[in-house]
Order: C-alpha cells, then structure tokens, then sequence
C-alpha cells in the first residue's frame, strides 16, 4: 500500500466511527428540579397560675373564700378546649364523720371567665356545684355559650395568651350541727388538660 491508501482506511474508519455514534444517541436539552417538606409539630403548653389556688386554715362553715387565677398557653398551638377533672382527699381527724362527706359541704362557684364574659353580662356565675359532685363531671372551661358567645371572646385559648377565672369557693352552712367537721382537712387537686383545636387543611 501507499501512503495514499493508508490514510484512506484512516479516513474510512474514522467516518465509520461517527456513523456508529450517532445512530446509537439522541441530544436533548433537560433540567430538573427538587422540593423538600418539613414536617414540624407544634407544642401544646399550657401552666396555671398560681399554682396553688387556696392554701386556707381555721375555716367554718358560712365562710366563703373568693380567688383568682389564671390558664396560661405558653405552647406555640393554639387550646381548643380545657377539661376540669376534680379529685379530693380528706383527712378525717376524729374518725367521726361517717356518711357525712366534707367535699359535699363546700361548694364551688366558677363566677366568671374573665375572658369569655360578655360586655352585657361581664359577671355571672357560668357553673356552680359541690366538691363532691364536680368529681363526677369534666367541664370545659374555655367554652363561650349563651350571650358570651356573641360579645365574648372565642372558645379556647390562643398561643401566648392566657384567660383570667374568678372561682368562689363556700363552707356550707346546714343550719345544723356540723362539730364532726372540727380540725378535718380536704385537699383539692385540679387537674386541667388542655385539647388541640380541630385539625385544617393547609
């Protein structure tokens, strides 16, 4: 051969080459793109304040002992509604109380939710009961009914903001005998349990 030949075959291969290669691949343009989700869950927080509501010694009955306190959402969620469970302990000194129950002789008056009274009505006693009874029921404290629902504040309590209660408390007085109750104690404890509001669509 040649030199001419030789780079003929050279030339030849070379062509044969880019025959293969371009019948086997397509060129196109093309982009992409990528979205992230977080998914972070808030916090329901919710503090009362004082956290002893009556500390009291020396009561008889006819007293009434009148307190304020407050539910505070220190949560990054907003409380839709908050339950009130009541237990009692009594310390019965004499062992002589029998069926006579200390926690039926003082009654509770919740006066005001200060926050969901209405501008009409701004004090009025929203709920009123026994110790002994409120054990058996779990009101909502936060709810607006009646005219409150109209002027007052929504059910609930929002992230950072708290709601103000006037409760009244009272040793009932029979109009009988009640020295069984001498030096006898109660112990209260109130156990608020705060509820989320209903889910949205985001």
């Amino acid at each position: 051969m040649g030199i001419k030949k030789t780079l003929g075959l050279g030339v030849a291969s070379a062509a044969l080459g880019l025959s293969l290669i371009g019948g086997g691949t397509f060129a196109y343009f093309s982009d992409t793109a990528q979205s992230t989700a977080t998914f972070a869950a808030g916090t329901l927080d919710l503090n009362s304040d004082p956290s002893v509501i009556v500390d009291l010694k020396d009561l008889k009955p006819g007293d009434t002992i009148k307190r304020d306190f407050k539910l505070k959402n220190d949560g990054t969620l907003d409380i839709g509604s908050i339950l009130l469970k009541t237990t009692t302990s009594i310390n019965d000194v004499g062992g002589n109380n029998g069926a006579n129950d200390l926690a039926k002789f003082i009654k509770v008056k919740f006066l005001v939710n200060k926050d969901k009274s209405g501008v009409i009505v701004p004090e009025v006693v929203v709920w009123e009961t026994t110790l002994a009874d409120l054990k058996s029921q779990t009101p909502d404290l936060v709810k607006n009914t009646g005219l409150d629902a109209i002027w007052g504040e929504a059910n609930g309590i929002k992230a950072g903001t708290n709601d103000g209660f006037t409760v009244q408390f009272e040793f009932v007085d029979n109009g009988e005998e009640q020295n069984y109750f001498q030096k006898d104690s109660l112990t209260l404890t109130w156990d608020f349990t705060a509820k989320q509001t209903a889910g949205v669509a985001r």
